[in-house]
């Protein structure tokens, strides 16, 4: 399920529940047309118990293999904005910059999937954003030369920043390639042809391996939000931590 539509429910759901003037279904307000609820009483087999008793495993053992951390900064979105910068564009080049920092000199190994909505559409959901561009990654590589002055790296800051806008956009609009290209294979059906060689092209294979996934989704009622891997974690799961810790650092830097 998409994070949008959780989101949506969760917040009404909590908006209502902490609403004093909202309806609870209370005996007192109970008519013909609003009766009281009652629980339905599941009857459960002994495979049934047992599914779900293998299911919470899995969930547990899902949910003990994350870690999430963070960073309060002194700042927000607002302190951003101020700066010309989309807080969404600020907050992934730190995610880029963070995971430079801690692969170090090694080789990137896949790509960096941001989601893009695309419910102005009929039947529309996602989109993927490809984060990484050569603008970032000048900015990144500008960010650990100290040859870089303030003013390059400022420059370089801000076209990786406007390349990303101009890729939300897009991605938005309808207009990216991956949920194309998803059509386009799924358009094969068994038995018929070969998977086309363009799906088994080493830098689309590389390029589909998700390394970051750093959608966001924002809400009063759960401020500390976080993804698990996409694929299997090649990476310390302290990866999170370490990104949001650059979070901090990146305006000092800049001198912005």
């Amino acid at each position: 399920m998409d994070g949008t539509t959780t989101a949506r429910m969760c917040n009404e759901i909590l908006d209502n529940l902490y609403n004093p003037s909202f309806d609870h279904g209370s005996h007192a307000s109970a008519t013909e047309s609003t009766p009281i609820p009652k629980p339905l009483d599941w009857e459960l087999s002994a495979a049934t118990t047992h599914a779900i008793e293998v299911a919470n495993e899995a969930a547990a053992e899902l949910i003990e293999g994350q870690e999430l951390g963070f960073h309060l900064t002194s700042y927000g979105k607002a302190t951003i904005k101020k700066f010309g910068v989309s807080p969404d564009s600020w907050a992934q080049m730190i995610v880029q910059l963070a995971y430079h920092r801690l692969i170090g000199p090694s080789q990137r190994i896949g790509g960096t999937y941001e989601a893009a909505t695309t419910r102005k559409f009929y039947k529309g959901r996602t989109e993927a954003i490809r984060v990484v561009t050569s603008e970032s990654d000048a900015w990144v590589k500008s960010m650990d030369d100290e040859s870089a002055t303030i003013e390059t790296r400022k420059h370089l800051f801000d076209q990786a920043a406007n390349k990303h806008v101009v890729l939300v956009k897009a991605a938005s609009q309808g207009q990216g390639v991956d949920r194309h290209l998803f059509g386009l294979k799924k358009l094969l059906r068994k038995g018929e042809e070969e998977v086309p060689e363009l799906f088994k092209d080493p830098v689309f294979v590389r390029s589909s391996y998700w390394v970051l996934s750093t959608s966001a989704i924002f809400s009063k009622h759960f401020p500390v939000y976080g993804w698990g891997e996409v694929c299997s974690p090649s990476l310390p799961l302290f990866i999170i931590a370490y990104m949001l810790s650059s979070l901090f650092l990146m305006a000092s830097q800049l001198h912005i």
